[in-house]
């Protein structure tokens, strides 16, 4: 089993297998990460290949969460500003993204337009 730590500090992640902590970063332990995929996540692939579990996260005050699954790949779910009430987020993971209104997957900017359309005229009409 390989133990290493990842410390986010500034945007950037650091990795260490022994190195001491700064007070001012998070810091993740993730227990046996095996080697990266050559095949990156895209929005083209994400349906028809297997996702890997998720080893640690963490999630913000603002609902926020970014962590690493079990292959060590880095994800980030964060909230995308809106004057409409309605939340909405971005969940990215390599070369794929994908939204998340009101807790539904959203998988394309055009479908994510057309729901909060849609929100917005039923909204209106009540």
């Amino acid at each position: 089993m390989r133990i290493f730590t990842y410390t986010l500090a500034f945007g950037f992640i650091l990795i260490s297998q022994s190195a001491p902590l700064l007070h001012a970063m998070e810091s993740y332990v993730i227990s046996d990460i095996s080697s990266s995929s050559e095949i990156r996540f895209n929005n083209e692939n994400w349906f028809t290949l297997p996702h890997p579990t998720i080893a640690s996260f963490s999630v913000r005050e603002d609902g926020s969460a970014f962590g690493f699954t079990n292959t060590g790949v880095s994800f980030s779910q964060y909230n995308i500003p809106n004057n409409a009430g309605i939340r909405i987020q971005r969940f990215e993971i390599q070369d794929h993204y994908h939204y998340i209104l009101d807790g539904v997957p959203v998988y394309s900017f055009e479908e994510l337009s057309a729901q909060l359309v849609q929100r917005t005229l039923s909204t209106d009409a009540t």
